[in-house]
Parts: C-alpha cells; sequence; structure tokens
C-alpha cells in the first residue's frame, strides 16, 4: 500500500535562506498561505517547560536533550519519510540544544523556519551567508504552541515543499536516498545559507550517534571507498547533475571537506560524487584521504 503524507493545512514557510551559491533562491518570494497543522498529538508530548528542566549543567545534557527529541523526531520524520536522525541534528543546531530565544516558549521554533504559523511570528536578527561574507538581517519567524508542532511542521516542510516547488527537498525524502548523508547534502544551499551545514549536520549525527534512531536500512550502504575530498577553488565549486550540467543554486565553499563514494566520468571528465544526484568536478578538488 502506498503511504499517503499530509499535504493541507501547513503553508510554504519560509526557511532560513537558500543562498550559498552565485544564483540564490529568494524564499521571501515565495506564497504563503497559512493553515492548521492536520496531524494529531500524543497527549504526552513534551513542551517547552518539561525540555527546559532537563538542560541541566551536568555533563550529560545533551543526552538528556537528545531522549527528550527522539521521540518526537521519530514520530514526525517516519510519518514524512524521512530521516530521524537528520530531523535532531537539525534542531539541535537551529535550536542551540534547545536554549535559543526562538526555541524557548513562547516561540516553540526548533528549526528557524521564517514566515509566520496561523498568523503567529516574531521579529528576530539572524545571520545569512550572502556568497562571501555573514551578515546579520532582521527576520519574522514562525511561532508554535508547542514543540511538537514545530517538529510536524519541519517534517511538513521537507516532504511537501515550496508553494512554488513541492519537489524542493525531495532529496531529503529517504526512498530518494542510500543514507542521511544524502539528505544533508540536499539541505545545504537550499534549508540554510550556511555554508557549512551538512558537515555540521554529519557531524552532530556521528558524534551522538543520532543514526542509531533511523531504525532499519539506517547505515550507511554506500561504496565502503569512503574517499574524502576538499574543495580546492576559490571561491566556491560548482555543484553539477548526473547529466555533467551545472545545478546554478548549488555549491561547495573554499576549504569545505566531503566524504565522496565513488567517481564517474562525464562528458570526458572525472567528477566526484558528493550526494545522489550531485558531483564535483575532479578539477575542483584535492583528495585529502
Amino acid at each position: 500500500m502506498q503511504k499517503k503524507f499530509l499535504t493541507a493545512g501547513l503553508s510554504a514557510a519560509i526557511l532560513v535562506g537558500t543562498l550559498v551559491s552565485p544564483l540564490a533562491v529568494n524564499d521571501t518570494q515565495a506564497d504563503i498561505q497559512q493553515g492548521d497543522v492536520q496531524t494529531a498529538h500524543a497527549a504526552d508530548t513534551i513542551n517547552s517547560g518539561q525540555l527546559a528542566a532537563t538542560l541541566t549543567r551536568s555533563a550529560s545534557w545533551q543526552q538528556n536533550f537528545i531522549q527528550q527529541i527522539a521521540p518526537l523526531a521519530q514520530q514526525y520524520a517516519s510519518y514524512y519519510g524521512l530521516y530521524p536522525s537528520v530531523m535532531m541534528a537539525q534542531a539541535i543546531l537551529e535550536s542551540d540544544w534547545g536554549r535559543s530565544t526562538l526555541a524557548q516558549a513562547p516561540n516553540n521554533n526548533y528549526f528557524g523556519i521564517k514566515g509566520d504559523y496561523n498568523g503567529n511570528k516574531v521579529n528576530m536578527p539572524t545571520k545569512e551567508w550572502d556568497g562571501s561574507k555573514y551578515i546579520t538581517i532582521d527576520s519574522y519567524f514562525r511561532v508554535y504552541p508547542d514543540i511538537a508542532t514545530s517538529f510536524a511542521d519541519n517534517g511538513n516542510k521537507l516532504r511537501n515543499g515550496l508553494s512554488w516547488s513541492p519537489s524542493y527537498y525531495s532529496g531529503t525524502w529517504r526512498e530518494n536516498t542510500r543514507s542521511y548523508r544524502d539528505a544533508t547534502a540536499w539541505l545545504q544551499g537550499r534549508y540554510a545559507t550556511d555554508k557549512d551545514y551538512a558537515s555540521k549536520l554529519n557531524n552532530l549525527i556521528t558524534t551522538y550517534n543520532l543514526d542509531q534512531y533511523d531504525g532499519n536500512n539506517s547505515a550507511d550502504v554506500s561504496s565502503p571507498t569512503h574517499m574524502v575530498v576538499r574543495i580546492n577553488k576559490k571561491p566556491f565549486a560548482s555543484i553539477y547533475n548526473e547529466k555533467g550540467q551545472i545545478v546554478y543554486v548549488r555549491a561547495l565553499s573554499f576549504n569545505t571537506d566531503w566524504q565522496s563514494d565513488e567517481t564517474v566520468t562525464m562528458n570526458g571528465e572525472q567528477f566526484y560524487q558528493v550526494s545522489t544526484y550531485e558531483f564535483v568536478r575532479a578539477a575542483d578538488v584535492i583528495r585529502i584521504k
């Protein structure tokens, strides 16, 4: 039976930036339509107060936080066909382990999603990468009634995309990926402007063993070659698709390290693979492992 996903209700929210390449997609131009969350929350879902109470000064406070958000990530990532590990890593990174002002009640925004939620929003400064440097701008961010709704909205966003591109985040769907690394690679330059976004998510997943929450087939099933390459072209190296064509809204910044599972030859030129459908020219990188 084909699994059904929610398509109604939640809007095509503006996410934290898309610029990491010479041509940027401006989410503020998207047509935002608001609606109600149509997923039911369990009666015992955690709230902001419960999460805040776990953030003790003990050495294990990170693990306490992980244990608190894991059920939410598994619930909504499973529902939307995503990786719980990626959802958890995003929540950690975007909310600073639940300690950011945006993540705290009454905002409850754990994923830095911009726009408004049922008319509720808050204005805050945020850092964005403009292709050469970080700049600070003021933006409106969604305000949620509880943390569970924030996790549900993130899952809905990745599954249903933007109003003008429903498949915008299709590279994060489990059926389109071999491992969580494909999903994090797809998020860079699409979900966030941070030029090291995928690397930061991957580091969180490996450091805290978050892929244990992904269930069956959670392991990286890519080739055992596991080469590591470093972008050696300033200021960035272009990303190419499986046909050897430049993907104009995607690039990797100079000195970015990337795990590559294989090399391919397209149009007579060698490329290193950086995700399932994305490649960089061998001439633009150096292999460091």
